[in-house]
């Protein structure tokens, strides 16, 4: 396992002076790179069996790109994952008025200041001394009242590569006053590593019975079984195919595509994410058309956004002299029920001053001959 460390100069020199990459990189090629704008994933190159690497996360071409993100691609959700209906954060008999950064109607991912375009601060990157685990922590403080949250609150990303192309994300969150944390990560992938094609191409599984519908303001509008619907995963399915055989299906019109958060069975029985028990499965299996890729998902969160890319902009310069168009990538945002503090009657978990809050998400990549 190899590390590597750089510095960079801020295209926006007035606002950080500076930030910071590091790369993750197995033996056999297999790398992770990381940056601390966002504390998010820039690449991730998986070798291909004619011995080239192909990146299967969606980059911008220019490292400026990711200041603004429009996309959030890759990066840290934080303090907030999702949308807050109206801006109104329900605590303790106090309701908070947050930013509104989504068509001045809802807060999105945190409101205008949050965490996904901050410079985090690189706190360590290092190799175990067998050299078969790598350990990256970034960290971050925000302020009390930043987009109307409550409370100091400290937040760490902690990235885990180990040699058999497992990566784990765990994020640690305290504040100084009972506070609201949702904190997931917005990587896109398309495991083909072309993302000038559509990634509904790709075979989707996921372990759920139930979804929640979208009001066109893509707040919850109640909960469906997925009996009967294209939001049926439970079996491997071409996302594509499953979209054609429902041509009515007033939720995939509304979203054009998938943009729908399923609530988890979580079958896993282990003791730890990292080390499955035998015959579990994941939350979320991904597969590539040709079926040489597969990434696998677990996650102790509720809940996962299933989000097929139909709102992307055209012509967005990636990697590679790649472009964005709709539907060339899909993210999976592990994360609360959605709009918990909504008021729609889901789960709804305050955190309590000094009480820490955890979440991991476990990516696993699988190479299938």
């Amino acid at each position: 396992m190899i590390i590597e460390k750089n510095t960079n100069k801020s295209p926006f020199f007035d606002i950080y002076k500076e930030y910071n990459t590091v790369k993750l990189t197995c033996n056999d090629g297999f790398s992770v790179i990381l940056c601390s704008v966002g504390a998010s994933i820039r690449q991730i190159l998986f070798p291909t069996s004619d011995g080239f690497l192909k990146n299967i996360a969606l980059a911008f071409d220019q490292d400026s790109a990711y200041f603004g993100n429009s996309l959030y691609a890759g990066a840290t959700l934080a303090p907030c994952a999702g949308r807050i209906s109206q801006g109104k954060l329900p605590i303790n008999g106090t309701v908070y008025s947050l930013s509104l950064n989504e068509n001045n109607t809802n807060t999105l991912h945190g409101g205008f200041h949050n965490a996904s375009f901050k410079n985090w601060g690189l706190v360590s990157a290092e190799v175990n001394v067998n050299n078969d685990i790598a350990v990256v922590v970034f960290k971050i403080v925000l302020e009390d009242g930043l987009d109307g949250f409550p409370g100091n609150r400290e937040i760490k990303a902690v990235y885990t590569l180990q040699k058999n192309h497992t990566l784990t994300l765990r994020y640690e969150a305290v504040s100084d006053k009972d506070t609201y944390f949702n904190i997931s990560n917005h990587t896109y992938f398309n495991l083909t590593g072309d993302f000038s094609k559509s990634a509904l191409d790709h075979k989707l599984q996921i372990q759920a019975d139930r979804y929640i519908l979208n009001t066109p303001e893509f707040t919850p509008e109640g909960i469906s079984k997925v009996d009967g619907t294209p939001f049926d995963l439970r079996q491997p399915a071409v996302l594509q195919e499953q979209i054609k055989a429902y041509p009515n299906d007033i939720q995939i019109k509304r979203n054009r595509g998938y943009n729908h958060e399923y609530i988890l069975n979580h079958n896993i029985s282990a003791t730890s994410l990292t080390a499955p028990a035998t015959h579990s499965k994941p939350d979320l299996s991904c597969t590539s058309p040709d079926g040489s890729l597969e990434l696998q998902i677990s996650s102790d969160s509720p809940c996962v956004v299933v989000y097929s890319g139909g709102y992307f902009e055209t012509g967005i310069e990636l990697k590679e002299g790649q472009t964005t168009s709709p539907d060339c990538a899909l993210a999976f945002e592990f994360q609360d029920y959605l709009d918990a503090p909504g008021g729609h009657g889901f789960p709804y978990n305050i955190v309590h001053a000094g009480e820490p809050w955890t979440r991991e998400i476990c990516y696993r990549f699988l190479k299938h001959s």
